[in-house]
Formats: structure tokens, C-alpha cells, sequence
């Protein structure tokens, strides 16, 4: 007998089998129990969630000529096993993205008139429906509105929002979700122990299932793509990354670990020995990602993240949530942009050295922060390529220069105010020293990280030790301003001041350009004008 790929092989043949959807199946069972069959029903999610393979068990208990005491198929009959064999003329199973056209709905309506062979039903299941024609659409929506008695449709789609109002109203929808890791490695597992398959570590599973991304048939298709390269039935982490193209474990504990620390050196070696064994970069993104997603998700049971090897032990030492957060927000924009590049291998490895280098960026070592005359608005500007001491100045006193103090002492709270700004101007020789600073709405989350008990306790020592003043004598208050408020106070954060600053530095640039000589002469030559100016500002 011919090799069956595990997705078919395992493909739900009664309603308790369908892993991950007893909402829809229970509903579905109880329908048929009841004797209230729609005439039309709707299959939403996204694919490999089972919503052919639902359609197909569904089918088969309607048109079931031995149906079980639980309304599951017998598999046994006429009926169930003309569906299997896919010569039941009574059952009907088409390819919207194939069969789109008006003509081949036509058709169908046609055959819809007539009454089963055999049975009460004829049972018509449309794939990937959203990829009819509006002309198809049209043809069916009367026959889908008032079908004849013995007609049931079954349409499925993974783009329901492509689908027109007027179908959906006439359809009982059930959305599919996708699969849960947990689940998807039982299924696996269990697959594994009636396929007579070893697994070296039980993590194996547990990584076929994460690879998955809640698609039983991706599952399914990725466990049977490692086990092609497996011996002897056993699947080891090996053969799972270098079927997948993956980096192992030791190779991302090293990876993630040399990031979270600031090791450049040591990210920069382990990335290009990565890069040098012709590991797929786009998967190499992504499990950086996962990775940091894994660690942020369990930051407060760190035991367990050195436990399963995923960083090293003291990796994160000093690491804040905020920090992580940034991390991982950084690294999902700029991947989405370097992949697009024409040299996205270098540039991903410098994504990766600046995320090293954050802490260095945050403390102004090429950067210097001074402060401008405060008038309602405020305040950064970069100005000489210098670096600063760790050490409180004894003369600036400014609310820039202590914001460039704590990115050295605590570059995560740094980051956070960097969301806000000063209400008034600060008096420094003022007791008690009055700081009021204001989030707008839209930031408020960087608000309530500054009000935690700990941060907040930490903040208030950085201010007096900075502004060399007892901690009982700074009164700090918090605000947050509405939209309207900050539109009336003319009210912009450091983030946006910097934004605005960059903006208006990046126009400069731009005109520089477009009055440059050699650009002029090139637009008469080719008798055109230049439309589009890309800039570079890393």
C-alpha cells in the first residue's frame, strides 16, 4: 500500500477526533440529534483548522444510513463509503479558487433541483468560497436563500471578510479557532505512539506543535517533512532543525543570551555561524522573536527559563519587563523591514549589534542631550558627539540633564519618561523641589510602569541622589492629559520632540538634495523630476 502522509492518514473520521473544535462539533452533533438541519452553513478560520474535514464527517452523519447511538458516521454504509471514495452522487465537494465562475455555479444550481439517489439529502461543500466571482455569488444567493428542501451547503473559507453581507446572512457561521500548543502536542504525541515514533526529548513535540501555529494540518505536514529525515523512527533535535532549517537550542540559548547581556561580539560570531550553515534567515527572525515572546511571558518564573535551557543562568540579571518590551518590539519592526532589503543578512546582524549596544545608545555615549528654553513646549536636541560621566554633575540641574543621568543608572525608567515631559520648569534651588511631569491619554501605560511601588521608590532615591537633596524634601507628582489639554498646553512629549526634531533635520536633508547641482543637471538631462527620496538615518 502507497505511503499516506500523516495529514490524511489522521484525518478525523468521528466527531470526538477533531482536535480543537468541540464547539463547532458539539453544535453540529446536536443539530442532527434534533432533526433541525440549516440549509446553509458558514466555516471561518484560518487553514488546516479542520473545516473541510468537519464539513466531510458532517456529510457523512447526515446522509448515514447506520448512524451511531452519539450521531457519529458508521463509516460502514453505502452512503458513508461513496463519500470516502468520492463517487456518491449525492454528495458534491468543489474548489471555489478552481471553480469560480458563474458558469460552474450555474451548474450546480442546476443539479441542486434534483432529488438524491439515495437518502433525504444532497450535501454541497464549497472550499474556499471567497474566491467565487461576484457573478458567482449573485447566482447563488437565491438558491442559497430558498434551496430546495432536500439541499444543505456547507461553505468554508479562511477570508470571511471577503465574503458579501448577503451570503453571510444567509448561512449559520461557526468561526474555527486556531489549535492551542498544549493540544496540538498531545495530538502529536499521541500520533507518535501508535506510529511506533521516538522523540530524543519530550520538547521535540512540544516544538513540532509551536511550528504548527495552531494548524493541525501544518502540525501534521511539519512532523511528517522531520520525520523524512529521521533513522530508525526516532526523531532527535538534530534532524528537526536541519529538516527545518532551523537553529538548534544551544545555538538561540547562545543568541539570546549574548543580546539580553549587550555581547556583540559574541551575537555577531554565533549569527554568522548561523548564517554560514545556511540557516533560513526569515526562520532565524522568527524564532528570535518566539524566543523573546517565551521569555517575556515568563519572566516571573526565570527558574524555568534556565531550567529548559532557553537563555543562560544570569543572562537575566537586571533585565526589566520594559526592556524586554522594547526589545521585542524593536526587533519585530526592523525584521519586518530588513527582510525586505536587498542585504538582509547584514542587515538583520546590525539590527542585532544595536539591540546590543542599547544600553550604550539609551546612555548618550554618542549622543549628548542638552536642554533649550522651556516655553510650555520642551526639549531635547542632540548636539556634540560627546560622552557623559555615570557620576551626577555638580552644575546642570536641568530635568534633560537628569533624564540622561538615569539612562545610565536605569535606562528602562529613562524610556518611560521619555513618553512624558515637565508641566512646569523645574527650580532647582527650590524646597521642597517640585517636579509635576504628564503623560498623554495615549501613553498611559508608561504612566502606571513609572507608579509601581518599586520603580517609583527607586525614582524618587535617583532624584535626590542627582539633585543632592533629601528624598523626603521632592514632592513628584504624576498627571495625564487629555487630548484636549495637551492640544491647549501645546504639550509634546521627549519621544515627540525627538520625532519632531528628526523630522525637521530629514526635510533639510531632503531639499539639500533635491537643490543639489548634480540632481538639477540630472533632471534636465532626463527631463524628469526626482519623485522619491529615500533616507538614511541609522
Amino acid at each position: 500500500m502507497a505511503y499516506q502522509v500523516l495529514a490524511r492518514k489522521w484525518r478525523p473520521k468521528q466527531f470526538e477526533e477533531v482536535v480543537g473544535q468541540s464547539h463547532v462539533t458539539r453544535t453540529l452533533q446536536n443539530a442532527i440529534k434534533q432533526d433541525k438541519l440549516a440549509h446553509a452553513y458558514l466555516f471561518t478560520g484560518t487553514r488546516g483548522v479542520g473545516k473541510t474535514s468537519i464539513a466531510r464527517l458532517f456529510a457523512k452523519a447526515i446522509r448515514c444510513e447506520n448512524r451511531k447511538p452519539d450521531f457519529n458516521p458508521c463509516l460502514v454504509c453505502p452512503s458513508c463509503k461513496d463519500i470516502d471514495s468520492g463517487s456518491s452522487m449525492d454528495y458534491t465537494e468543489i474548489d471555489g479558487a478552481s471553480n469560480n465562475s458563474v458558469d460552474d455555479i450555474r451548474a450546480l444550481i442546476d443539479n441542486v433541483q434534483y432529488l438524491p439517489t439515495r437518502g433525504k439529502h444532497k450535501i454541497y461543500v464549497i472550499d474556499e468560497v471567497h474566491m467565487l466571482s461576484v457573478s458567482a455569488f449573485n447566482a447563488l444567493l437565491k438558491t442559497l436563500e430558498e434551496p430546495p428542501v432536500h439541499a444543505i451547503f456547507i461553505l468554508a473559507t479562511t477570508d470571511p471578510h471577503k465574503l458579501l453581507g448577503t451570503v453571510i446572512s444567509r448561512c449559520q457561521r461557526y468561526d474555527f479557532k486556531n489549535v492551542p500548543v498544549d493540544m496540538l502536542t498531545k495530538h502529536v504525541e499521541h500520533i507518535a505512539s501508535v506510529e511506533g515514533i521516538k522523540f530524543s526529548s519530550p520538547k521535540i513535540a512540544i516544538k513540532l506543535a509551536e511550528l504548527g501555529k495552531g494548524s493541525v494540518r501544518d502540525t501534521l505536514s511539519i512532523f511528517d517533512q522531520v520525520l523524512g529525515l529521521s533513522g530508525n523512527q526516532t526523531i532527535t533535535e538534530d534532524s528537526l532543525t536541519l529538516a527545518l532549517g532551523l537553529a538548534s537550542g544551544s545555538a538561540m540559548n547562545g543568541l539570546l543570551s549574548s543580546i539580553l547581556i549587550g555581547d556583540s561580539k559574541s551575537c555577531s560570531q554565533i549569527y554568522r555561524q548561523l548564517i554560514d550553515e545556511n540557516i533560513d534567515l526569515k526562520k532565524l527572525c522568527d524564532q528570535i522573536l518566539d524566543s523573546f515572546y517565551l521569555v517575556i511571558n515568563s519572566i516571573d518564573d526565570q527558574e524555568l527559563l534556565y531550567k529548559d535551557e532557553v537563555v543562560s543562568r544570569g543572562a537575566l540579571k537586571d533585565i526589566s519587563v520594559a526592556e524586554l518590551f522594547w526589545i521585542y518590539e524593536t526587533l519585530a519592526k526592523d525584521f519586518n523591514w530588513a527582510l525586505t532589503t536587498m542585504n538582509p543578512d547584514k542587515v538583520v546582524l546590525v539590527i542585532l549589534q544595536k539591540i546590543c549596544l542599547r544600553r550604550s545608545i539609551l546612555n548618550g555615549d554618542d549622543i549628548k542631550l542638552c536642554e533649550i528654553p522651556q516655553t510650555g513646549k520642551s526639549e531635547v536636541v542632540p548636539t556634540s558627539m560627546t560622552s557623559a560621566p555615570v557620576a551626577a554633575p555638580k552644575k546642570a540641574r536641568g530635568w534633560n540633564d537628569f533624564l540622561h543621568y538615569l539612562t545610565q543608572t536605569s535606562p528602562a525608567t529613562s524610556a518611560n519618561l521619555g513618553h512624558a515631559n515637565l508641566l512646569h520648569e523645574i527650580d532647582a534651588t527650590a524646597i521642597p523641589l517640585t517636579i509635576e511631569v504628564a503623560f498623554p491619554e495615549e501613553a498611559s501605560v508608561f504612566k502606571e510602569y513609572i507608579e509601581e511601588r518599586e520603580v517609583w521608590a527607586r525614582l524618587k532615591n535617583h532624584l535626590a541622589d542627582f539633585f543632592e537633596i533629601d528624598i523626603e524634601k521632592i514632592n513628584f507628582k504624576t498627571h495625564l492629559l487629555t487630548q484636549a489639554e495637551k492640544l491647549d498646553k501645546n504639550f509634546k512629549t521627549k519621544v515627540e520632540l525627538e520625532d519632531e526634531a528628526l523630522k525637521n533635520r530629514n526635510e533639510e536633508r531632503r531639499q539639500k538634495i533635491l537643490n543639489d547641482p548634480f540632481v538639477k543637471e540630472a533632471e534636465k538631462v532626463f527631463n524628469s523630476k526626482v519623485d522619491k527620496i529615500i533616507l538614511n538615518n541609522d
